[in-house]
């Protein structure tokens, strides 16, 4: 049976509760992933934010289905590390379960006065790196 890992209490360096708003959307991307809608998920994730319609997603969907090649879908995910950058930027780090590995996530959040919480910046990472 797989266990998904959805730890969003507690997290890592946060100085202050993470935004139920980027729980929520964060929460629902890896879900959507999970359940194998790649592209359903990115559609939700990206919404509303500068990389929405823009040459940069394009590439990043390539790269994920790259990952997805390699690894699978992701079985679970976890929220390692929380930074607030101000009030209206957040670096949310997570861990992409996977098989036989985990990929890194990094996913900076936006609050725009406007659109609340925004994905700005997304990337992934296969290498290894020490936990802080």
């Amino acid at each position: 049976m797989v266990m998904l890992l959805l730890l969003l209490g507690g997290i890592g360096s946060a100085a202050q509760p993470l935004p139920v708003a980027v729980q929520e959307r964060t929460a629902a991307f890896f879900k959507l992933l999970i359940a194998g809608e790649e592209e359903r998920a990115y559609v939700q994730l990206l919404a509303g934010g500068p990389l929405e319609d823009s040459v940069q997603q394009a590439q990043i969907w390539r790269q994920v289905q790259q990952l997805h090649e390699r690894y699978g879908l992701p079985l679970g995910y976890e929220v390692v590390q929380s930074v607030p950058c101000g009030e209206h930027l957040l670096r949310l780090l997570c861990l992409g379960l996977y098989e036989q590995r985990v990929l890194w996530w990094e996913l900076l959040f936006y609050r725009s006065p406007r659109r609340g919480w925004i994905v700005v910046e997304l990337s992934m990472e296969e290498r290894t790196r020490e936990c802080r």
